[in-house]
């Protein structure tokens, strides 16, 4: 397999955050979490590809095709590119571009190397199916790594200067997490409102209510990050994955959007509330520039409340006098 970092293209995107934050994002954000398979692609279609034995999940693009995803921020998006291998192009490369927002990227470059042990699963009904020594062959692969930031971004990948039929690409996101250590301390939005205390196994927490159509409101001071825990209030009638989307505006501007998908929490409950259940928790981060700054977070979900914890590390809450 061949491995080739994406930093000079990430590198380019990433440097819209204030550096001492992106030190943290490096430092801190990238221990302890887990890469987590991106689920749903436009302009793509799913295959299944045998690597060493094992069946991983790629996106197949046709020549001349275009696909995107959504992934939240800040997150490295890691991709993985196979094409099928032929001989006459042994040597040469595939072009595979990509742009952040509409915006330029990066280009991909796949060179036509030969794998031995990795193969594309073709579909069941397929008569070699059964016969794994007969299934298509693909190319070594490239690794590229994508920083995506604060928000909700669509990537999108062209397949302009593609040599081959169609590429395979393998998306994968690892969320950052960038709150230093030293603790963190609730941030309490303007003017109160109502609030939930959620209990999780035998620590309990104070989440504040918005209500769909309404927002809450933060004077926060930075440089910092305020990281925000979002629990959906879910009920009997939900199944499966609940999406919904979080507005943050700063200074009267809106600054980002968050696509978050609530789910069913097993070990999550209000305290003293039983006709519903708080959903698993789901993280987002506000970057906060220098100054002093006022937050709206909007909610507008016909029907259904959120419920917010804001934390924010220790030291920028005593040194920004909140």
């Amino acid at each position: 397999m061949i491995n080739r970092s994406g930093a000079g293209a990430g590198r380019r995107l990433a440097a819209r955050l204030p550096w001492a934050l992106l030190a943290l994002l490096l430092v801190a954000g990238m221990a302890g979490a887990a890469w987590v398979n991106v689920r749903t692609v436009k302009g793509a279609k799913r295959a299944m590809v045998d690597v060493d034995g094992k069946a991983r999940v790629y996106w197949q693009l046709d020549k001349g095709g275009a696909m995107k995803a959504s992934v939240n921020g800040p997150a490295v998006l890691r991709v993985v590119a196979r094409a099928p291998w032929r001989s006459k192009l042994k040597g040469k490369e595939n072009l595979i571009s990509w742009n952040l927002d509409g915006q330029p990227g990066g280009t991909l470059r796949l060179p036509m190397v030969r794998s031995r042990t990795v193969h594309l699963q073709p579909p069941k009904e397929a008569p070699e199916f059964a016969t794994p020594a007969k299934w298509p062959r693909l190319s070594a692969s490239i690794t590229e790594e994508i920083r995506i930031p604060y928000g909700t971004h669509d990537i999108s990948f062209q397949t302009e200067g593609l040599l081959s039929e169609n590429v395979f690409l393998r998306l994968q996101s690892k969320a950052l997490q960038p709150m230093p250590k030293g603790g963190t301390v609730d941030l309490l939005p303007r003017g109160g409102g109502a609030t939930r205390n959620i209990a999780v196994q035998d620590k309990r927490a104070t989440y504040q209510v918005l209500a769909s159509g309404s927002e809450l409101q933060l004077d926060v001071t930075g440089p910092t990050v305020v990281k925000v825990i979002s629990r959906l209030d879910w009920n009997t009638t939900m199944t499966g994955q609940q999406k919904y989307q979080l507005k943050v505006h700063e200074d009267g501007l809106l600054k980002n959007t968050w696509v978050l998908r609530g789910r069913r929490s097993t070990a999550a409950t209000y305290v003293g509330k039983d006709n519903t259940m708080p959903a698993r928790g789901e993280v987002i981060y506000i970057e906060v520039p220098a100054g002093r700054h006022q937050y709206a977070v909007k909610f507008q979900d016909s029907g259904r409340e959120v419920n917010l914890r804001f934390l924010m590390p220790r030291e920028a809450l005593r040194h920004s006098g909140s």
